[in-house]
């Protein structure tokens, strides 16, 4: 059987383009604000681990080469 893998995000790397958003096949990643007290001014991406089918969509897709699969559950 093989183990589930989720995406993890680099933060610092990340431009908050939303190509991973777009990517993903069944909506499991949004847009959201991150950090304390507003830290950050743009959105970046979070997974939905109930809804990520683990097909690294996301991964192969971002420009920036900021997310990669990990057996790690992140949530």
């Amino acid at each position: 059987m093989a183990v589930k893998k989720y995406p993890h995000f680099h933060y610092d790397n990340c431009v908050s383009c939303g190509i991973c958003v777009q990517a993903c096949p069944v909506g499991a990643i949004d847009l959201t604000r991150r950090g304390k007290s507003g830290k950050y001014k743009n959105n970046f991406p979070e997974i939905v681990n109930d809804r990520c089918i683990g097909c690294s969509m996301c991964a192969t897709s971002c420009p920036m080469d900021c997310i990669n699969m990990t057996a790690d559950y992140e949530g």
